[in-house]
């Protein structure tokens, strides 16, 4: 199909998109929604675990060791920082 590449890569806590026409759907345990990352943005989203054509489904649990809960996601030349501390607004634009 695509081939045996993924289209991201993991470093630590770091998650860095290929591929911009790829979708990242980043799945948290039950406490938290949906994180939906696009190549124009990083937003809750309200859409299921089921697997979607275009879209790699990642559970934040296989991100994380220990007490981390945070990590840094670029999507569409845009780094964000997840930070699941925050339940109401876990997604913060960083700017250097």
């Amino acid at each position: 199909m695509f081939g045996n590449e993924e289209p991201y890569t993991l470093t630590g806590n770091t998650i860095m998109l290929k591929d911009e026409n790829k979708k990242l759907l980043l799945v948290t345990n039950e406490r938290y929604k949906n994180i939906l990352v696009t190549r124009s943005g990083v937003e809750m989203s309200d859409w299921g675990q089921e697997r979607r054509p275009g879209v790699k489904i990642v559970s934040l649990q296989e991100l994380f060791k220990r007490d981390k809960t945070y990590f840094f996601v670029r999507a569409g030349g845009v780094e964000y920082q997840i930070d699941l501390k925050f339940e109401e607004s876990p997604i913060t634009e960083m700017k250097f």
